[in-house]
């Protein structure tokens, strides 16, 4: 007779080997609790929490229950990790505006097009109390100059303001993210920095800093155009300077990994040096008998693998893919077996223990489902027997493509709100030229580069990229390459992570219910409600929903930072602005406001700062200023709302309004400036 628990129980107990490799969920479900909250916990909360797990454990160590035990240890160990990097990352914030001459010492130069973001160690600011500065802060500075390097201290005239909040309810937190680099502020230089001293400071971080800028400005000097700036990305991970038509199309094509210093390219290069040694060691037979040939190449592509971790900066994506080579290299050195899905959790669980923060970003989310869906297929597909060599490779390129491709669009849809259709044919090209010419050619140039013969390798290098631009260019053009998509909800991503994790991580035949669970976390767009009405956290930016879906931006442009957010969000590609409509339908404005009617309620908005003359005698049942207002209307929306709220939504829901904020669910936490 069927037992439904019976059922169960029999099946979990063939899945008992694999259970481990669930370590990272109970870690990142740990991590997600710890940033979920509202308030910053107690200092002792995390470490009570684990270890009243671990005496549990001990307790209950012949007994069967102690499995239960596990999973809460691993939870209470993600929220501990989480709060203790929280409090080694802290720094003082910037609370409001801040004017004055910045002294400080070049620590990191991020390069855009035509400006140059500086991040400034140990700052003094006039005006600014010592106890109050930042640890470090950054600064943007029109123009690039090749003289500035990390280890200078410099002056300048700058303006410097709070972390930025979220742009929506919601919306990723770039305030969270600066806040965990121990930056406290952000703002911009009011004309060139005047250089101190050269070289005030040194050591490994600052000479690899400098290395990393200067391999790049020579990648850019020969080879020109796209090609060089897209060239420096893959090689030092400067995608700052690459032209934003150059970036869409790789984009949408599904070639923007190739941008990132992923673990594509980390095992490209350990790849290349570990074949190169092993052949040139082979090629003497004499040597070859006495050593092992595979061994020794093994430590000379960790090496390589280490080196190029390093000139990188130290992404995730390259963290995550030189622990594995570690491992699977030292395996090779042990005579064991190295890549596998256990490889795979050790990684995600170091990276996680150190970086916490790092779960909410996408390369973390990308990297870790495109390599955890390959990882998997190739252990499904053991057994396969294809004997031509050029056929084998073929198949794999294609499966590895198509099982990127698909284990990665829950992750892509939620925070780039796109998909690559065309993503798996322009990667089937695309990693073979990367494979065989890009990477070579790249490493090619940097082993030149010391005895300054790197354009040997740069023809090359150059070559292979120039390619893949063209390529990607002709996919965005083609019907529907990169469609945009309305947001995936948050209950959405973690059903479709939740399958695939269960797809890729069990063995029986019930792990291909995991396909159900990513099909109906993606269907979750279907039922996605739209804003009415959005805000940004300064008030400059008003955009409302017409009734055809359309945003109508009654203040502020849509081609700003915040406005292409909310537009993402919404699946759209532009925005519409007052001169767009018909006269008949225009919103009433005059010089100090306008006013319009949405969803049968009168709107208010303020067109400028500072001019709010006849705002409260409107009447109306929603107004929206930036300065702070001293009106009776059923819904005010000014400085002072905003000034502790941040940027706010508002959905019309019969005769309610429903108003979501940016910071509504992390008004105390340390990395919040309003609270401090």
């Amino acid at each position: 007779m069927f037992s439904l628990p019976s059922t169960v129980n029999r099946q979990l107990s063939t899945e008992q080997p694999r259970l481990l490799l669930w370590s990272p969920v109970g870690l990142m479900l740990g991590i997600g609790g710890y940033f979920r909250l509202s308030d910053e916990p107690a200092i002792w909360a995390g470490p009570l929490a684990l270890a009243v797990c671990m005496v549990l454990l001990v307790a209950l160590r012949r007994h069967s229950l102690r499995w239960l035990v596990a999973p809460f240890l691993l939870v209470a160990l993600g929220f501990c990790a989480a709060e203790w990097r929280s409090h080694v990352v802290a720094t003082p914030l910037i609370t409001a505006e801040a004017h004055g001459q910045l002294e400080g010492v070049i620590d990191e130069i991020e390069l855009t097009e035509d400006k140059t973001k500086l991040v400034i160690a140990h700052p003094v600011m006039e005006g600014v109390a010592p106890e109050k500065m930042p640890k470090r802060v950054r600064v943007t500075v029109r123009g690039q100059d090749p003289d500035w390097q990390a280890g200078d201290r410099v002056r300048m005239n700058a303006a410097l303001f709070p972390l930025p909040a979220p742009d929506m309810p919601g919306a990723y937190d770039f305030g969270r993210h600066f806040y965990f680099r121990s930056i406290g502020a952000v703002g911009f230089a009011m004309g060139a920095p005047e250089m101190i001293a050269s070289n005030e400071q040194s050591g490994i971080r600052m000479w690899l800093n400098n290395l990393r800028h200067h391999i790049g400005e020579d990648m850019r000097a020969h080879m020109q155009g796209a090609v060089g700036d897209v060239a420096a990305a893959m090689t030092v991970g400067e995608s700052g300077p690459i032209p934003e038509e150059v970036k869409d199309a790789l984009r949408n094509s599904g070639l923007a990994h190739m941008l990132a210093i992923a673990g594509l390219h980390l095992g490209i290069v350990a790849g290349i040096v570990f074949f190169v040694v092993r052949l040139l060691l082979t090629l003497y037979p004499p040597l070859a008998m006495r050593v092992s040939a595979k061994k020794i190449a093994a430590v000379f592509g960790l090496a390589a693998a280490a080196m190029y971790l390093s000139l990188a900066g130290f992404p995730i994506p390259a963290q995550r893919a030189f622990i594995m080579v570690t491992v699977l290299f030292t395996a090779m050195l042990l005579d064991r077996r190295g890549i596998t899905l256990r490889t795979l959790m050790i990684a995600a669980v170091l990276i996680l223990l150190l970086f916490p923060e790092s779960m909410f970003g996408a390369s973390f989310q990308l990297s870790f489902a495109a390599t955890l869906a390959i990882v998997s297929l190739f252990e499904w597909r053991r057994n396969w027997h294809i004997r031509n060599f050029v056929a084998r490779h073929a198949v794999d390129i294609a499966l590895t493509s198509l099982v990127a491709t698909f284990a990665t669009a829950p992750f892509i849809i939620y925070n780039f709100n796109r998909f690559a259709m065309f993503g798996v044919i322009s990667n089937m090209i695309v990693i073979p030229l990367a494979t065989f010419i890009i990477m070579p050619g790249m490493l090619i140039s940097l082993l030149l580069m010391p005895l300054g013969w790197q354009a040997a390798g740069y023809a090359i290098f150059g070559w292979g990229v120039d390619i893949m631009i063209r390529l990607s260019q002709w996919v965005t053009s083609l019907p529907y390459a990169s469609p945009r998509l309305p947001s995936l909800s948050d209950a959405g991503l973690l059903i479709s992570a939740f399958g695939l994790l269960w797809l890729c991580l069990m063995t029986r035949r019930w792990r291909y219910a995991g396909v159900l669970f990513i099909a109906a976390g993606l269907s979750t767009i279907l039922f996605y409600k739209p804003y009415d009405l959005m805000i940004s956290d300064d008030g400059k930016k008003v955009a409302v929903r017409l009734e055809d879906g359309e945003f109508l931006f009654i203040r502020g442009r849509a081609s700003s930072f915040d406005a292409q957010a909310w537009l993402r969000y919404h699946g759209q590609e532009d925005g519409l602005t007052r001169g767009d409509l018909p006269k008949d339908e225009k919103p009433d404005c005059d010089k100090v406001k306008c006013v319009f009617q949405t969803h049968g309620r009168r709107v208010a908005v303020a067109l400028h700062n500072g001019k709010t003359e006849g705002m409260c005698e409107e009447n109306a049942a929603i107004i929206i200023s930036a300065d702070r207002l001293d009106c009776k209307a059923p819904l005010l929306i000014d400085g002072a709302f905003l000034a502790q709220n941040g940027a706010t939504a508002l959905r019309f829901e019969n005769d309610k309004i429903v108003v979501e904020s940016a910071t509504d669910k992390n008004n105390r936490r340390p990395w919040n400036p309003r609270i401090q």
